[in-house]
């Protein structure tokens, strides 16, 4: 069987078009049409590679015409479909939260959407900010000087990390516990400080936290 032949094959199998098979090899619709005529005898493996990724068939029968056909696992009716990518944006960072239970909160005092630089990070909470850690409570999950994303919409599960404000002005990320009889119980990642509770109206906020950001992602205004 020719090279002809096996991308023929390849497509009355998959139904596939050749613009959508030139896309899985990498190639134009010209190169596609070249393989089915003959006018090209042989094929890069890069390009059967992509084939394979795309439809299941092995890039060395594509190339050599060797045996077995198709490769093990892939199947070529499986749906194909790319992961979505969400935006980056600036997201400003206000202000600091200390990783143990006797922080105090440093606000910035910047309004919606300025802060103190920015962090880049893909989110889809348009009210999202940054904060900047210190302390050791959480490690070795956070670290002294890295930033959590906050999203103030995103409904809080046990298990979570969180960003709680205090109104007596403390402010630390933590792990949320549970809630029970109007308490609030959170954990640290790090054994040596204890669990600490706050009951309903010792709290003035508590967001759920959705990442943990390298210092490279910061820059200035």
């Amino acid at each position: 069987m020719n090279l002809s032949e096996r991308i023929q094959v390849i497509i009355d199998d998959t139904n596939a078009e050749q613009i959508d098979l030139a896309s899985a090899a990498g190639v134009t619709k010209g190169t596609v049409n070249q393989w089915l005529s003959g006018d090209i005898k042989s094929i890069k493996l890069e390009y059967a590679v992509g084939i394979q990724e795309r439809y299941g068939y092995s890039a060395v029968w594509i190339v050599l015409d060797k045996e077995p056909r198709k490769v093990p696992g892939i199947h070529h009716e499986d749906p194909y479909d790319t992961i979505p990518i969400k935006k980056w944006k600036p997201i400003p960072m206000v202000g600091m939260a200390q990783l143990g239970d006797n922080g105090h909160w440093a606000d910035l005092e910047y309004p919606v959407g300025h802060g103190d630089g920015y962090v880049d990070f893909p989110t889809q909470d348009p009210d999202a900010y940054a904060l900047k850690c210190e302390g050791d409570s959480m490690k070795p999950r956070i670290q002294a000087g890295e930033f959590v994303v906050v999203e103030p919409s995103q409904p809080v599960e046990p298990g979570d990390d969180v960003l709680l404000k205090a109104k007596d002005g403390r402010v630390m990320v933590k792990r949320f516990l549970y809630k029970r009889a109007g308490r609030t119980h959170l954990i640290s990642v790090n054994d040596a400080h204890p669990p600490v509770a706050f009951s309903d109206d010792e709290i003035e906020k508590m967001h759920f936290v959705r990442a943990i950001v390298r210092p490279s992602a910061w820059r200035p205004e």
